[in-house]
């Protein structure tokens, strides 16, 4: 079994967190690791490799064990992998997009998860992309993902109440099992203010009060059911920033958030989970439920 670490030729996304989380996974969960340079029409390679241009219509996943355009992401991540006493497997994945070319990848037997690398904005956009359809998990790397050796000691289910959330949790008290890891659940909700502070009042207090405690029953029923133990708690803040920062986060978390599958990129994960997702300062797996 392996994670698949997707990254640029040029190995601009990020590579060192990526590859640094998936070592953390690969000995937290016993797995191997394979590095994948994703190639698209639009890829930049070094002139040694001997590429004008991608096609892809070539063989999608292809050994590059002694291709020059996986050099430059080689040399970005050398010494992470040895630090951790892994030795990785290196493939070329071809596609008309990196989405494209990391699901025809993620498709490959043996792929338990795929690791990639967080965007510039932040935004997770070609994450979320990837884990719509894909047959397994996305992890993307956050915060501490770059430290290989640091282990997985807490796993974190973002809990939203939906019918989506049983599964989630499921996966997340695996994945805290698998790491040896505790399983915390937690719930965020944003404070929406509808009167000026100068009144005293707000109305908005009574209806998210009530909603943190039917969240918070929730949380208790699905643990119940599932019957596992856990941290609970439900955060709120004026910003989502501001609520998934009102709890605490350590270096070996690990948080889960999950979405429903064949949904519009934009919908999958719902504004409030993508917002999560967005203002995440550790590493985030992102699960298909449903």
């Amino acid at each position: 079994m392996t994670l698949l670490v997707g990254l640029s030729p040029d190995a601009r996304d990020d590579a060192g967190g990526a590859v640094g989380l998936a070592a953390r996974l690969a000995v937290a969960w016993k797995e191997d690791v394979t590095v994948a340079v994703v190639l698209t029409p639009g890829s930049r390679v070094s002139p040694e490799a001997g590429e004008t241009g991608i096609d892809v219509d070539a063989p999608a996943v292809v050994s590059v064990d002694a291709d020059p355009a996986a050099d430059a992401a080689r040399a970005a991540v050398e010494g992470i992998l040895d630090e951790s006493g892994l030795t990785a497997r290196w493939v070329t994945v071809r596609g008309r997009s990196v989405a494209d070319a990391l699901l025809e990848a993620a498709a490959t037997p043996g792929v338990t998860a795929v690791v990639l690398g967080t965007d510039p904005d932040r935004s997770g956009r070609i994450a979320v992309r990837v884990a719509r359809d894909s047959p397994v998990p996305v992890v993307l790397a956050r915060g501490h993902g770059a430290f290989p050796n640091e282990p997985i000691s807490r796993v974190t289910c973002a809990f939203d109440g939906t019918d989506a959330s049983p599964g989630v949790l499921a996966t997340a008290a695996e994945l805290a099992d698998r790491s040896s890891a505790t399983l915390r659940v937690a719930s965020f909700a944003v404070r929406r203010p509808t009167t000026p502070p100068e009144v005293g009042l707000n109305p908005g207090a009574p209806v998210l009060a009530g909603w943190s405690e039917q969240i918070a029953a929730a949380q208790a029923d699905a643990l119940t059911d599932l019957g596992r133990s856990a941290e609970t708690g439900v955060h709120a803040g004026a910003t989502w920033d501001e609520a998934v920062h009102a709890t605490d986060w350590e270096p070996g978390d690990l948080l889960v958030v999950g979405g429903s599958p064949g949904a519009a990129t934009r919908f999958f994960l719902g504004d409030r989970l993508g917002a999560i997702l967005q203002a995440a300062p550790v590493p985030a797996v992102i699960v298909r439920s449903g």
